[in-house]
C-alpha cells in the first residue's frame, strides 16, 4: 500500500507542466486529487490522459479569489501549491501582477490553510531566489539575491511558509528548482527554442558566447524530489534545492541538441543587448544547485542524465508539435 494511497490532495497549478506530472505520480500512488487551475499557463491538455481517472477532479480556479479558495479547499491531507506567474520577462513588464500571482497568491493559500484547519504544504519555489552566483555549486546558504522580480516573489512565498511554520505550526516544505525540462515544458525557455529550431531544420542560435552555465533537471527526478518531499515527516520547514548539480554550458546544450536530431548544422551566435530578441535583461552567468541536503534528509539521487533526457524530450516534441508552433 503506497502512503499516499486514499490521501486527499488539493493542488493549486496542477494542470502546468511540473504540476500535471506531480498530479501524475500522485494518482499513481493512489491519492484523490483535486486540481485548482486558472489555466493561463496551465492546459487541460497536459491532464487529459488523466480524465478518465475516478481520483482526479479539476476545477478552474483563482489563488487571488480568497472567498473561492475558502470554499474549495476543504477537508485536505496535504496541499501542493504550484501556481505562478512562470514567466521572468512578464514579471519585468508587470512586476506587480507578478508580485500579486506569486506573493499574495502563495498567502492567501496559506491563509486559508490556517482558517480552513489544514496543515501540510508543498511549495514550488525557484533557483531564481539566488541572483547572480557568489559560489559554485550554490546551497541553500547561498545569499538570496534575486535578479528578476520573479525571484523576489518566489522568495516572498518561501517566506511566508517559513513565518506560518513559525507561527501557526503549518507543515510546510519548499523546494528551489533548477531548470526542469521534459515532455510538456512550456515554450520560450533556452532548451524549448533549440529543439523547436533543430525540427524545423535551423540551428540554435545562441545568445553571447554560450559559456553561461545552467543546472537542468529532468522533470521525472524533479517529480521523484517532490514526492519525497511530500511523504517524508522529518523535512517541515524546511527548504531543499532540486536540481542535477551540474553545469552545463549553453554551447553542450546546443551540441547534444544537434546531435540527438541527427542533424547536419552549427549554432548561430548572435549578441543582441539585453532585453531584446527575447534575451532576458539580467541574464544569469552561472546556476548550478548543491543538492547535498536534498540528498541527505529527502534521499533524493537524479537519474536521468542530460543526453537521455533530451532525447526523450526531443522524440516528444517531434509528436507535439502543435503545442509549440
Amino acid at each position: 500500500m503506497s502512503v499516499l494511497e486514499d490521501t486527499k490532495v488539493f493542488f493549486t497549478g496542477g494542470a502546468g507542466f511540473i504540476g500535471s506530472h506531480v498530479v501524475e505520480e500522485l494518482l499513481r500512488r493512489g491519492a484523490q486529487v483535486t486540481v485548482f487551475d486558472i489555466f493561463s499557463t496551465g492546459r487541460k491538455e497536459n491532464l487529459q490522459h488523466l480524465f478518465q481517472n475516478k481520483d482526479l477532479k479539476v476545477l478552474k480556479g483563482d489563488v487571488l479569489d480568497n472567498n473561492e479558495l475558502l470554499d474549495t479547499m476543504k477537508n485536505f491531507d496535504i496541499i501542493f501549491h504550484f501556481a505562478a506567474e512562470l514567466e521572468i520577462t512578464k514579471g519585468i513588464d508587470d512586476p506587480a501582477a507578478d508580485l500579486k500571482t506569486n506573493a499574495l497568491g502563495t498567502l492567501n493559500v496559506l491563509e486559508t490553510m490556517r482558517k480552513n484547519d489544514l496543515d501540510n504544504l508543498v511549495y514550488a519555489s525557484s533557483a531564481g531566489v539566488y541572483g547572480q552566483a557568489q559560489y559554485l555549486p550554490q546551497d541553500e546558504n547561498h545569499p538570496l539575491n534575486p535578479q528578476w522580480p520573479y525571484g523576489v516573489s518566489k522568495l516572498a512565498g518561501e517566506k511566508y511558509c517559513t513565518a506560518y511554520y513559525n507561527l501557526y505550526g503549518l507543515k510546510t516544505v519548499s523546494l528551489r528548482y533548477s531548470i526542469v525540462y521534459g515532455p510538456r515544458e512550456w515554450y520560450r525557455r533556452v532548451l524549448t527554442k533549440f529543439i523547436k529550431r533543430v525540427l524545423e531544420e535551423k540551428p540554435p542560435i545562441i545568445f553571447g558566447n554560450g559559456q553561461q552555465t545552467r543546472d537542468f533537471v529532468h522533470i521525472k527526478d524533479c517529480v521523484s524530489a517532490t514526492m519525497n518531499a511530500a511523504t517524508s515527516k522529518r523535512v517541515v520547514g524546511q527548504i531543499f534545492n532540486v536540481g542535477s548539480e551540474v553545469g552545463t554550458s549553453i554551447n553542450e546544450l546546443a551540441e547534444i541538441v544537434i546531435k540527438l536530431s541527427g542533424k547536419e548544422m552549427k549554432p548561430i551566435y548572435k549578441n543582441p543587448k539585453l532585453g531584446e530578441m527575447g534575451r532576458k535583461l539580467g541574464e544569469l552567468t552561472n546556476l548550478t544547485l548543491d543538492i547535498t541536503k536534498a540528498r541527505e534528509m529527502l534521499g533524493y539521487k537524479p537519474n536521468v542524465g542530460l543526453e537521455a533526457g533530451i532525447k526523450n524530450f526531443i522524440e516528444w516534441a517531434h509528436l507535439n508539435k502543435n503545442v509549440w508552433w
